[in-house]
């Protein structure tokens, strides 16, 4: 306390001693800069830290500040201490050179050892090309006036940098290294030049490379990787390519103009390895995304990624809660950015996985089973038995215009639909038929679909159909097959040769894996669920290769993100 009055003493006798002098100087018309004490108030503000959160720092009493005075063309810092510790806001007296009665732009800075200089009316800095995924920053602030005055002058300082987190979706890897680049080529580090009239900036460098001390365990949970970087608007986005222990690459981007300011920060998509097995499955009320390679047999809880409650739409459905159940499709569209999510309750939503917003929803579909994402963002719905008009048949809607039916064609107990991008064809099976169809009137405000072929499948009891390849489709229900288009024939696929009740199934012909889930044997409360999400490595095999086991779900549907 002694030592605080000793210190306001000081001060008071300084500013004194300035006013008297100001006094006997009044007619003194001599503005040469001479050295003057300086009362100033700083006030420190939180910035982002390496956890994502903000820090809100204090003056502690072996701090220093550092102030330039601006108006000089490469002016040398001069330094004090605070006069109060503990708090984020503390008085403090320069002694600099300064014009005695014009006002001067002075620049005050924290750390006291921060690489800062000032130069020609900028101030310059270096964000590190090569980074660790720490976080240091540089907090100044400007202010105009008399340097001298009694009053003083008061600022806040806030971080110069802009923080990124790039945040690597929860999985089976661990990332070692991250690189940002700028779409467009702005610089994004190196040299920062930042101009004291306007704060505007400008950086030399378009990439950085941040190399973690230890590889970053993402087997538990999302992680953050911090990354300092300069306050710029990159008018074409970015590109974070994330290398893991084993040597993949995946990366993540946003393509729009992205707007970096000083003191902010920004937080990319989730990236997610290319290289680990994803999948999402749904019932009852939840949507579940899951790394295969976290779960074991006998659960699958350890190894969510991501999940959604469809009561969380209740109220854009305007449907009760408990309506808003017996989910019976989760289907990844728009290179998996987005969930085709149907209920057998009579509705479908579009789904963005980033923000779990609705983009689009229908209560107008009867005993939905499945939709798909057509051109020109429409969105084709398949609804299955009952005795409604909207039963049996497939509807077609415009993400624009919610519940609103722009065309509707009939097929019996209607269970999946399959757009091929190169055919540019839909595909729709119901009970025992395969349904062909062009897009017609597709510029116009009344679209419509176009039946152009029927076949008949060798199997009744259809319940899901799956893209191959552009050739090729793959269907189940009683039993499972391979559609070939161009040769208008069916294989059939022995590992289901014992299955009546075939809920999904996923195959890739390049690696020959299916995930599928199977109600031949009823698993749950329903009579059509399942508890078990089952995967094989050969469509001829006598059974499966392994079980992941979901049992507090009556289970409909499965599907691959990523294979």
């Amino acid at each position: 306390m002694n030592n605080i009055k000793y210190h306001l003493f000081r001060v008071l006798l300084l500013c004194a001693g300035t006013g008297f002098l100001a006094a006997g100087c009044e007619n003194d018309d001599d503005d040469s800069p001479r050295e003057l004490a300086a009362k100033t108030t700083l006030t420190l503000s939180k910035y982002y830290n390496d956890k994502g959160a903000t820090t809100l720092p204090t003056w502690n009493r072996s701090d220093k500040a550092g102030l330039f005075v601006a108006d000089r063309s490469a002016p040398e810092a001069v330094y004090a201490a605070p006069i109060q510790s503990g708090s984020q806001k503390s008085l403090f007296l320069f002694t600099l050179d300064a014009p005695q009665h014009a006002a001067s732009t002075v620049v005050a800075f924290w750390p006291s050892d921060a690489g800062l200089r000032c130069e020609n009316g900028t101030l310059k800095t270096v964000v590190p090309t090569a980074q660790t995924g720490t976080v240091a920053p540089i907090l100044a602030g400007k202010a105009t006036a008399r340097v001298n005055a009694y009053e003083g002058c008061s600022m806040e300082l806030t971080n110069l940098f802009c923080t990124m987190y790039v945040s690597v979706k929860k999985g089976n890897y661990s990332v070692s290294k991250a690189v940002v680049k700028a779409n467009g080529g702005e610089g994004i580090a190196g040299e920062l030049t930042i101009g004291i009239d306007d704060w505007s900036a400008s950086a030399s460098a378009q990439t950085i490379a941040v190399t973690l001390p230890a590889p970053l365990d993402c087997s538990k949970e999302t992680q953050l990787i911090p990354v300092t970087i300069a306050p710029v608007t990159l008018s074409q986005g970015y590109t974070v390519t994330l290398t893991d222990t084993d040597g993949n690459s995946f990366s993540v981007e946003k393509t729009e103009p992205v707007i970096l300011e000083a003191g902010g920060k920004h937080e990319t998509d989730d990236a997610r390895s290319n290289f680990v097995t994803e999948l999402v499955f749904c019932g009852d009320n939840m949507v579940y995304m899951i790394d295969a390679g976290l779960a074991d047999e006998t659960t699958y809880k350890d190894a969510v990624t991501w999940s959604w409650d469809a009561t969380e739409a209740a109220s854009v459905l305007g449907l009760a809660e408990n309506r808003c159940d017996h989910l019976d499709d989760c289907k990844p569209v728009d290179n998996g950015k987005k969930l085709l999510c149907t209920s057998s309750y009579n509705w479908c939503v579009l789904l963005d996985i980033a923000t779990k917003e609705v983009l689009f929803h229908t209560t107008a579909t009867p005993n939905a089973h499945s939709a798909e994402l057509l051109p020109g963002n429409r969105i084709v719905v398949a609804c299955s038995d009952g005795s409604g008009s909207g039963n049996n048949s497939v509807q077609l809607y415009d993400i624009s215009q919610p519940n609103r039916i722009l065309y509707q064609s009939a097929l019996g107990s209607a269970h999946g639909v399959v757009w091929n991008g190169t055919t540019q064809r839909l595909y729709a099976i119901g009970g025992q038929s395969l349904q062909i169809y062009k897009l017609k009137n597709w510029d116009t405000a009344a679209p419509s679909l176009e039946l152009e072929k029927t076949v008949q499948t060798p199997q009744g009891g259809l319940h899901d159909m799956c893209y191959v390849n552009s050739n090729t489709l793959c269907i189940g229900g009683r039993r499972a097959y391979l559609y070939d288009i161009g040769a208008n024939q069916f294989t059939e696929m022995t590992l289901f040769a014992a299955s009546t009740a075939i809920k999904s199934i996923n195959y890739n012909d390049e690696t020959g894996e299916l995930w599928y889930t199977d109600s031949t044997k009823p698993e749950g409360s329903q009579s059509w669920s399942t508890q078990t999400i089952r995967y094989s490595t050969d469509k001829n095999a006598s059974t499966e290769t392994r079980t992941i086991k979901v049992p507090d779900l009556d289970m409909y549907k499965v599907r691959v993100m990523n294979w």
